[in-house]
């Protein structure tokens, strides 16, 4: 049984969960609305409503040390601003690729789509609507995002990578319908720190009832010490108790 919660850094979820976000945002204030149907996802859609779509996928190639050993120490403050203490970080950089597939019923509406996947990152600051990705991916609000705060992403939109078009049938098993598919690729490269500690620590401070196996036992005799009482364990079947 866990009684503390699991952890665990947010490297690979961070990015997909910030680009399917970006993406989202962006169709749902789409100007066509046509386009404003399109979902986004990291998961294959399987039912013919969930069409048409856009799966982010991500495709990592290095993931290094900022340094050989390198460790940072970080001071922390705690939700008031008072000093927290100063701890130990592990610092990594990546690099790899954000592919955008489009998965669409129709030829036309892939072509929509990509063009406007490729508006998005190549121009997507001369829109209101369209620069809401880079709203996202750059975001400094760390209140809304608070995982943003150890992970850093740069998308190079410069270089945006085709790798064709492409039909195959529909998950639903018709023999008349295809899906009409076509992917890009967009470099990006970022940083990561290890999780900060948990602050304050919710541990136990004090027990105020002290148990003892009634019966194999005689009644504890002394002053606990703090208020509180012996109190008798009629069934100790896992032994959880100390005898004194």
């Amino acid at each position: 049984m866990n009684y503390l919660p699991q952890q665990t850094i947010k490297y690979k979820t961070y990015i997909k969960t910030a680009a399917v976000d970006a993406l989202r945002d962006v169709f749902d204030h789409h100007v066509d609305e046509h386009l404003a149907r399109t979902k986004v996802t990291i998961d294959f859609p399987r039912t013919e409503s969930d069409y048409p779509s856009v799966i982010v996928r991500f495709f990592e190639k290095e993931i290094i040390n900022a340094g050989i050993g390198h460790e940072e120490l970080i001071q922390l403050s705690n939700a008031d601003g008072s000093y927290a203490g100063t701890f130990k970080f592990k610092h990594y950089f990546y690099k790899g690729d954000i592919e955008l597939a489009t998965y669409s019923l129709s030829s036309l509406d892939r072509d929509l789509i990509t063009d406007s996947l490729v508006q998005t990152i190549a121009m997507g600051d001369l829109e209101a609507y369209t620069n809401r990705f880079f709203s996202r991916i750059y975001t400094s609000n760390q209140q809304q995002y608070p995982d943003s705060a150890s992970h850093y992403i740069n998308i190079n939109s410069d270089n945006i990578m085709g790798f064709g078009e492409t039909q195959q049938n529909v998950p639903w098993q018709s023999e008349d319908d295809l899906l009409y598919l076509s992917n890009y690729r967009i470099p990006v490269f970022g940083e990561f720190y290890s999780l900060p500690p948990d602050l304050p620590a919710p541990f136990i401070e004090q027990v105020l009832a002290y148990p003892y196996l009634e019966g194999p036992e005689e009644v504890p005799t002394g002053d606990v010490g703090d208020g509180g009482e012996w109190t008798p364990v009629l069934n100790d079947p896992l032994n959880e108790f100390p005898s004194g």
